[in-house]
């Protein structure tokens, strides 16, 4: 070794550190996935924004310090502007409690005080009437009626698929790339890499989905004559097939909203996975199962398709006399 006795009690080396300071990530952006982040900020620069005197942008760099001297006066302040100032929902600021209990659940581990550590979530109930917004029959009788006239109605067809037939979130499925397809033993799986937890993920392919997504790959090869090479990194469904560009959340909201015109009704991506997990829960699937299907992290969000279940039931409306007569 290259070592320099420069004093008694001290020795130095020639050697440096390989890594770049200047490329070093936050401690936030370790634990946490790029779309969380980017939620999560917006709700803790509103929050800064309110405790402290200034109109102006806050800066990366003031986050740590500005993070340190908040109490639990600030916090219970800005949680009263909220709801009765502001007059956000209950669902809504639950949202900004657990984004900021996330944040400075980091800090915490660098010996900063956490002033959300004991705040607790606002009860509210889930409004069943998203959850049951569209069936298992509407999703038939939707992909019945909307027609195909090219490679993108091809495309919006495999979406709504693959977004009954997963769970999935709309962010997973737009990142979605063909090398994430595994097949072990012709047994098809989805390795999710960019999840909202922010861990990687295995998801099961159903056979029939599996069989739409081989049809549609091999659609896609032939009309653009992709190798398969091609397709190892293409986005399974991008916006522009040639140019391999991702689709925005924006443009799968409106394909999704487009194809619930063709029956009548108005909803959006996440109401799709609602309605594959009030089948799964409909069917039989206990919590737990319901849980690991849609990544949940706590069966407590999982609960409300149990609930959903009971109104699906009709069981005991069958057991109801029809004979009454006035």
């Amino acid at each position: 070794m290259d070592l320099i006795k420069r004093e008694e009690t001290r020795l130095d080396t020639t050697r440096r550190k390989k890594r770049k300071k200047e490329n070093k990530k936050s401690i936030f952006e370790i634990y946490l996935s790029e779309k969380t982040l980017k939620d999560y900020f917006f709700y803790l620069n509103d929050f800064l924004l309110y405790i402290y005197d200034s109109n102006t942008p806050i800066k990366n760099e003031e986050l740590i310090e500005l993070m340190s001297d908040i109490t639990d006066e600030d916090v219970e302040d800005y949680l009263s502007h909220l709801l009765y100032e502001r007059n956000l929902k209950k669902t809504s600021i639950n949202k900004i409690i657990s984004a900021l209990k996330s944040l400075y659940k980091e800090l915490e581990k660098h010996g900063i005080k956490n002033p959300f550590k004991f705040i607790k979530l606002f009860k509210t109930t889930r409004n069943l009437d998203n959850i049951l917004k569209v069936s298992f029959k509407d999703i038939n009788e939707i992909l019945d009626k909307y027609k195909i006239y090219d490679d993108k109605g091809y495309r919006n067809n495999v979406i709504l698929y693959t977004l009954f037939y997963t769970g999935m979130r709309s962010q997973e499925l737009l990142n979605l790339k063909y090398t994430n397809i595994l097949n072990r033993d012709n047994d098809y799986f989805l390795k999710l890499e960019k999840t909202k937890s922010g861990r990687e993920q295995y998801k099961p392919l159903h056979e029939t989905l599996v069989q739409k997504i081989l049809e549609y790959k091999r659609y896609v090869m032939s009309m653009y004559n992709f190798s398969e090479n091609d397709m190892e990194n293409q986005f399974v469904f991008p916006s522009s097939f040639e140019k391999n560009t991702q689709l925005s959340y924006s443009s799968l909201y409106r394909i999704i909203q487009d194809m619930g015109k063709v029956i009548g009704l108005d909803i959006s991506p996440h109401n799709i996975r609602h309605a594959i997990a009030s089948e799964l829960s409909a069917n039989g699937a206990d919590i737990i199962e319901i849980r690991d299907f849609l990544g949940h992290a706590d069966t407590k969000v999982t609960e409300v398709y149990i609930n959903a279940k009971s109104l699906l039931d009709k069981k005991i409306i069958d057991k109801i006399p029809v004979d009454l007569h006035k």
